[in-house]
């Protein structure tokens, strides 16, 4: 689906983020969890598959560097994974 269709689609939110290039879409929010612990809630808008990371996770990814994060880009290791495509 085309990255102009999943915005047109998409109900206005205005606690959500949207960071966006040509290959993705995602929607980045905040949500309290309790205790007065928050977790970062990243959405790809195009599958609507989502994660929610907790501070730990977070700081780890501060401190992470773009070669770290290789293989998480690697489509064919997980997104693709049983799809078909």
């Amino acid at each position: 689906m085309p990255i102009e269709d999943i915005l047109a689609a998409l109900e206005p939110d205005p606690d959500r983020v949207l960071v966006r290039n040509e290959f993705a879409v995602v929607g980045v929010t905040v949500r309290e969890s309790g205790g007065g612990r928050s977790r970062l809630r990243i959405e790809d808008l195009r599958t609507r598959q989502a994660v929610e990371l907790d501070a730990l996770e977070l700081e780890s990814l501060a401190w992470a560097r773009h070669d770290d994060l290789s293989p998480l880009l690697d489509p064919s290791r997980s997104r693709w994974a049983g799809t078909g495509e």
